[in-house]
C-alpha cells in the first residue's frame, strides 16, 4: 500500500487487521441465473458428448436435446430469437419427425455437433 501510495483504510483493516478480505454478497436472483446457466451448460456439454461418441439414434439424442431446450428456456432475460435456442429447436423437431429406431446419418450428425 505504501508502494503504489494507497489510501484504503477499510481494507487495510479488513486484511492487515481483521485478515479477511471483504464478502460479496449475492442475491438470491443472481444465484438462480447462476443455477440456470450452469444447468444449461451441462446439457449442453453432455448432448456434445453423445454426438461424439456416435450415438445417432433419435431415441438416445431426443431426450438429451429436449433437456438442453427447457434448460435454454429457464434462462431469464434470453431474447425470443436467441440463436442457439432457435437451432435447438430446429434439431427437436427434424428428431420428433422420425421414429425412435431410426438414426441420423453422418452428414447430420456432423451439422449437429456443429451447430451445439
Amino acid at each position: 500500500m505504501k508502494i503504489y501510495q494507497m489510501d484504503c483504510p477499510r481494507a487495510r483493516n479488513r486484511l492487515l487487521v481483521m485478515g479477511v478480505p471483504e464478502q460479496i454478497k449475492s442475491s438470491t436472483n443472481d444465484n438462480k441465473v447462476a443455477s440456470a446457466i450452469a444447468e444449461t451448460v451441462q446439457h449442453f456439454i453432455t448432448t456434445m458428448d453423445a454426438v461424439k461418441l456416435e450415438q445417432r439414434a433419435v431415441d438416445e439424442l431426443q431426450p438429451l436435446l429436449s433437456d438442453l431446450y427447457e434448460a435454454l428456456t429457464k434462462i431469464p432475460e434470453t431474447p425470443r430469437d436467441f440463436e442457439p435456442t432457435r437451432k435447438v429447436e430446429k434439431w427437436l423437431r427434424k428428431l420428433n419427425a422420425m421414429r425412435a429406431v431410426e438414426e441420423i446419418d453422418d452428414e447430420d450428425s456432423r451439422q449437429l455437433y456443429l451447430d451445439l
